[in-house]
């Protein structure tokens, strides 16, 4: 039987075309690619119920570990308007990674459960994980597992920005987002910088559904090569590298894919 990756689209980043990033997993992975609306939606999740449990994915301080602290009213607000508008909001909140994936994960029919079905969100919320080993919070372009989820707006906002750019914004001091000095310094580095309503949106995150379409089906979909469209980039620059241009898979992922497409006859 032909794995099926299912993508589900927000309807958030007006630039993403996730039929296009469906398309190209179909011919990557020789697999059926299906695109459905907004996740809740779609699987019927008892918005009263993922309110609170959505609340509680939010991490106040990105420097301090999770506290089991219940939401405030206000927050289970927030998150009952956001799923009442088809999980359409702002990006500027952060949600524990896992813990948000674990919420959708409840919602995913047995019928569709099985590592024959390759469920991938494609959502504009801001997603973090902890790392001990720096006691913070790092933001993540991608959680891998069931169901995948790649952030549009942690595409744009978790690998690091040129360090001349950061530089270019300390020199500009408190400035508007509309002020022609600071939308200079952007048109300055327009090529090595994703912005969130980029027209390359939709090719960088053809690669990180691949990422996460492969982890479901083989369990792996991170490389170290900079060259490959697998890789787990860090750097705004290795990022728009990898993802377009001329994208391709090291030798390794090569292989591993052709085998997965040789078991089902792809």
């Amino acid at each position: 039987m032909t794995p099926v990756v299912y993508l589900y689209d927000e309807g958030t980043a007006p630039t993403l075309d996730v039929r296009e990033a469906g398309r190209f997993l179909e011919r990557a992975l020789a697999v059926g690619a299906e695109c459905r609306p907004e996740f809740v939606g779609y699987h019927g999740g008892d918005t009263g119920a993922l309110a609170p449990a959505f609340a509680r994915c939010k991490v106040r301080d990105p420097l301090a570990p999770r506290a089991s602290d219940e939401p405030m009213y206000g927050e289970v607000e927030f998150e009952r308007r956001r799923l009442a508008s088809g999980n359409r909001g702002p990006h500027g909140v952060l949600y524990e990674g896992f813990e948000f994936q674990a919420v959708l994960r409840d919602l995913i029919p047995p019928a569709e459960a099985s590592p024959r079905h390759v469920h991938i969100v494609l959502t504009n919320r801001l997603l973090v994980t902890w790392v001990d080993a720096e006691r913070r919070f790092h933001l993540r372009t991608v959680i891998c597992g069931a169901p995948g989820i790649v952030s549009t707006s942690g595409l744009v906002e978790a690998p690091a920005k040129p360090r001349e750019f950061h530089l270019g914004l300390q020199a500009l001091g408190q400035v508007s987002s509309d002020d022609p000095a600071y939308l200079a310094l952007r048109a300055r580095f327009r090529e090595r910088v994703l912005e969130h309503e980029d027209d390359r949106l939709t090719e960088v995150a053809k690669g990180y559904a691949l990422q996460a379409a492969l982890y479901g089906l083989a369990g792996d979909g991170f490389c170290a090569d900079p060259t490959c469209r697998l890789h787990d980039a860090h750097q705004q620059d290795d990022m728009l590298a990898a993802q377009t241009g001329e994208p391709g898979l090291c030798p390794g992922h090569e292989r591993l894919i052709g085998d997965l497409r040789q078991r089902w006859g792809g």
